[in-house]
C-alpha cells in the first residue's frame, strides 16, 4: 500500500480494493477520518509490466480532534491494563486487599506523573536527514527562514526513501541553493559608461573601482590591436581620510585621469568634459551608515546629473550578519542599484548570509572580491563560485558545472 501527502488536509492512499484502503485507514485513524473521493484504475505488474491489475485510489481528510480523542482512550485503556497487570505480577494472582490496592494505585499514579515530565516526542520529530541538513546549513550561516524553506521542501518533495539516502538529499539541496542565487546579466556597453558604486563604510568600494579598472586596463593591453578604451576616476568621497589620494595611487599606476567632485556641479562639470571620450567613467562614493538616511539622500541627490544614466551597484561586504545585509540592502534601496558586488570574501568561511539575503531581497549579484590585489581579486560572479565554499557538503563539480556554468559569466 502507498500512503502519500497532498498538500496541508487531503490525503491518498492506494490499495488493491476499496476494502482494503478502508481497513488500512482504519488501522491508521480508527474512525476518525472521511473518504471524498475514490477512483479505480489499472496498475502495470507483472514481468515487464506486461500485466495490469486493478488497484483502488483514494482521498481522504482526517479528523483529528476525533484522533487525539481516539489515541487518548487508547491510552486511558493502556492504563488499565498495565495496572491489572502490575497487579497481578505484585499478588501473584491472589484477589489484592484494600490496602495493596492502595499502595498499588499510588506507586502507579507516582510512576504516571514521573513520566509525564519526561520529554515526549512530537508527531513531527524531524527525519534525521533532515536535521542532519539543517545543521549543515546553518554551519553555513544560511538564515532560519532559508533553512526552513528547504526543509519543507525537503518534507514535501522526498519519499521517506529518498530522504534516508543523505547524498540524495545533499546533492539536492546543493541545487537548490545554486538555483536561489541570480547571477547578473552581461548589460549591453553604450559609451561613455558611467559606473557608480555605493555602500556602507569600510565595505572596499575604492579598491573595487581600482579593481575593475584595473580589468579593463589589462583586456587593453591583451588585445593592443583595438582601439584603447579612456578610463576616468572621479571621486565624490568626503567622509574618508585619504580616499582621494587612495584613488590617485591607483590612477598614477594605471595612467589614468582621476578628478574629484566636491558636488553635484562639480560632477557635471567633470561629466561634461570627458563624456566625448566615449570612455569608461568609474565614480567612488562616499560611505554612510546604512541607518544615515540624510547623508544618503545628498549622496543621491549629488549623482543626479543630467544625462549620467550611470550602473549603479551596491557593495556589501561578505563578513557582514544577515539582519546587517538586509538593513544595508534596504536602504540603499533608493539608488536603484541594478546588481550586488560582494566584497571580502576572503575574510569569512560562509557565504549563506549572503546567499540567503540575495535571495529574500530578489537582488542580483555581478562581481565579488577575495583579497586586495588589485589586478587579479575580483572576478564576475558566478553561482559556482558560492556553491564550491559551502563548508561540510560534498560538491559534485562535475554536476555543478553542468548545471549552472555555462553563459552564466
Amino acid at each position: 500500500m502507498l500512503a502519500e501527502r497532498q498538500g496541508d488536509e487531503i490525503l491518498t492512499l492506494t490499495a488493491d480494493t476499496m476494502d482494503d484502503c478502508r481497513e488500512e485507514l482504519k488501522r491508521m485513524y480508527g474512525s476518525a477520518y472521511e473518504i471524498v473521493d475514490r477512483k479505480n484504475s489499472l496498475k502495470k505488474s507483472g514481468l515487464f509490466g506486461l500485466s495490469k491489475k486493478p488497484v483502488t485510489k483514494v482521498w481522504y481528510v482526517v479528523n483529528r480532534r476525533a484522533e487525539k480523542a481516539a489515541l487518548a482512550a487508547s491510552d486511558e485503556e493502556s492504563q488499565r491494563l498495565i495496572k491489572e497487570e502490575i497487579i497481578r505480577r505484585t499478588t501473584g494472582g491472589k484477589s489484592p486487599s484494600d490496602i495493596q490496592i492502595s499502595e498499588i494505585n499510588a506507586k502507579i499514579d507516582e510512576l504516571a506523573q514521573a513520566v509525564q515530565k519526561l520529554p515526549r516526542a512530537s508527531s513531527e520529530e524531524k527525519i534525521e536527514s533532515i536535521a542532519r541538513m539543517e545543521e549543515l546549513l546553518e554551519d553555513n550561516e544560511f538564515t532560519k527562514e532559508f533553512i526552513s524553506n528547504i526543509s519543507s521542501r525537503l518534507k514535501k518533495e522526498f519519499s521517506i526513501d529518498d530522504l534516508n539516502d543523505f547524498s540524495k538529499v545533499e546533492r539536492q539541496v546543493v541545487d537548490w541553493i545554486g538555483e536561489s542565487i541570480e547571477v547578473a546579466r552581461p548589460k549591453h556597453q553604450r559609451f561613455p559608461r558611467v559606473i557608480v558604486i555605493v555602500g556602507p563604510t569600510g565595505v572596499g568600494k575604492t579598491t573595487t573601482i581600482g579593481k575593475l579598472a584595473a580589468q579593463n586596463v589589462m583586456r587593453r593591453k591583451k588585445n593592443p590591436d583595438q582601439p584603447p578604451i579612456p578610463i576616468t576616476l572621479i571621486t565624490i568621497d568626503r567622509t574618508r581620510i585619504g580616499a582621494e589620494d587612495q584613488l590617485k595611487t591607483l590612477g598614477e599606476v594605471m595612467d589614468l585621469r582621476v578628478q574629484k567632485a566636491e558636488n553635484a556641479e562639480d560632477l557635471k562639470t567633470i561629466f561634461d568634459s570627458v563624456k566625448a571620450d566615449n570612455g569608461i567613467i568609474y565614480i567612488d562614493t562616499s560611505g554612510y551608515s546604512p541607518n544615515d538616511s540624510e547623508n544618503i539622500a545628498k549622496l543621491k541627490s549629488a549623482l543626479n546629473v543630467d544625462g549620467l544614466r550611470p550602473e549603479i551597484y551596491l557593495a556589501v561586504s561578505a563578513d557582514k550578519k544577515a539582519k546587517d545585509l538586509r538593513n544595508i540592502m534596504q536602504n540603499y534601496e533608493p539608488f536603484g542599484y541594478s546588481s550586488v558586488i560582494v566584497t571580502k570574501c576572503d575574510e569569512t568561511t560562509a557565504l549563506g548570509n549572503v546567499i540567503s539575503v540575495l535571495n529574500e531581497k530578489r537582488k542580483a549579484v555581478c562581481y565579488w572580491t577575495d583579497g586586495q590585489v588589485i589586478s587579479r581579486n575580483i572576478q564576475k560572479a558566478g553561482v559556482v563560485d558560492f556553491l564550491i565554499r559551502l563548508s561540510g557538503f560534498t560538491i559534485d563539480r562535475i554536476h555543478i558545472e553542468e548545471k549552472f556554468g555555462d553563459g552564466e559569466n
